[in-house]
């Protein structure tokens, strides 16, 4: 069974969904909590660039009136209560909105990503009749606020945002969606953007599938083999990166596209031979199934997922001193953690695992998985 990553570039922010003022918002929010994306900096220099009529760098109370802001919406961010808006205090506007409709980075550069690829007639909105043929969404009809049978890029970029929120609700991420189209891609013979079938069986799914089938109408969609997908994952104990590895691994080997590789192109390191070979049925090839098992088993023995990987990570690049990648009890006291922080110096023999001293990734990523809170 072959997978293909849906991989993402490149985005332009949409200041027609970023410079709209909610008239249901009572403005509470604090500008310092506010967290600032790439996305927000472009909106913000978009906006100005419409809107600030006499090139001052400031939106004056003429100016932002235009865009229906009002004295009462704007008054939290004017931070030196001047009564215009610098381009900061602008942009902290924004990405309060933003942050109030629950999108992020990834949902602009989707949204850009959409829209490139199916606007035909380059007018900056998708007709739905331009989306027939999609297979980012089997919801799409729904992004349709107001029915026009065409998506603004406001309507756009909060269609995917809602969608993306309820898939991580299910606990589906961005591997398991991008394997859903991989898959749609690779088995979908009729045209129809779904697998049923013996398209089921061409891309290595037997009928057990079908419980993924919400809607009862014998075949799976792209949100549908997404579900699956991130139901697979978890079940075998795979992290997102772990899945990824296991797809790139396979593509990158195989030429034929016939979904196995040369196992002799995999090497194991000295620690994983008690894991045994990836080839579980020594035939000599590998496929993605031998690839995910193998994986699991080795994410199993490690202890931890990538959240605690990369908090990990963060802790020792922030006070390992010396450079060799490890804190020492030197280093954790210099860090001034309380007794309550994995960094705490009296924690270092609950951590240190091979009693070296000192605390390295891997350690520290498994007593942060341990001691992590539901």
């Amino acid at each position: 069974m072959k997978m293909l990553v849906l991989c993402l570039a490149g985005f332009i922010v949409t200041p027609s969904l970023l410079g709209q003022d909610d008239s249901s918002q009572s403005e509470s929010v604090d500008p310092l909590t506010i967290t600032l994306l790439e996305m927000d900096l472009t909106a913000t220099a978009k906006l100005f660039a419409r809107h600030d009529l006499d090139d001052d760098g400031t939106l004056s109370k003429s100016e932002f009136e235009r865009l229906d802001w009002t004295g009462e919406t704007i008054r939290p961010f004017d931070l030196n209560r001047s009564g215009d808006l610098q381009q900061v205090e602008v942009t902290l506007k924004l990405a309060a909105e933003r942050e109030r409709a629950g999108i992020v980075q990834m949902d602009s550069i989707l949204a850009d990503r959409y829209t490139k690829r199916y606007d035909s007639n380059r007018d900056g909105k998708l007709q739905l009749r331009e989306l027939e043929d999609n297979m980012f969404s089997d919801q799409i009809d729904s992004y349709d606020r107001n029915s026009d049978d065409e998506l603004s890029p406001d309507e756009l970029i909060r269609g995917l945002a809602f969608e993306r929120k309820f898939r991580d609700e299910l606990g589906v991420k961005g591997c398991d969606q991008g394997g859903a189209m991989g898959l749609i891609n690779q088995g979908d013979a009729d045209g129809n953007r779904q697998l049923s079938g013996d398209e089921l069986k061409a891309v290595g799914l037997d009928s057990a599938t079908m419980k993924f089938d919400r809607n009862n109408d014998e075949t799976l969609s792209v949100s549908e083999l997404a579900e699956y997908l991130a139901d697979r994952r978890m079940r075998m104990g795979l992290t997102p990166s772990d899945q990824l590895l296991a797809r790139n691994v396979i593509r990158r080997s195989d030429p034929d596209g016939d979904g196995l590789v040369p196992a002799n192109l995999f090497r194991q390191g000295d620690s994983d031979l008690d894991l045994g070979s990836p080839d579980e049925n020594g035939d000599g090839s590998l496929s993605l199934l031998e690839m995910e098992t193998y994986l699991a088993k080795q994410r199993k023995r490690l202890g931890f997922d990538d959240e605690a990987a990369k908090r990990a990570s963060i802790l020792i690049a922030r006070n390992d001193s010396d450079g060799d990648r490890k804190l020492s009890k030197a280093e954790l006291v210099a860090s001034g953690a309380d007794r309550d922080s994995p960094l705490s110096p009296q924690k270092l023999s609950l951590i240190d695992q091979d009693n070296d001293a000192a605390i390295d990734m891997q350690e520290l990523a498994r007593f942060i998985q341990k001691t992590r809170r539901p």
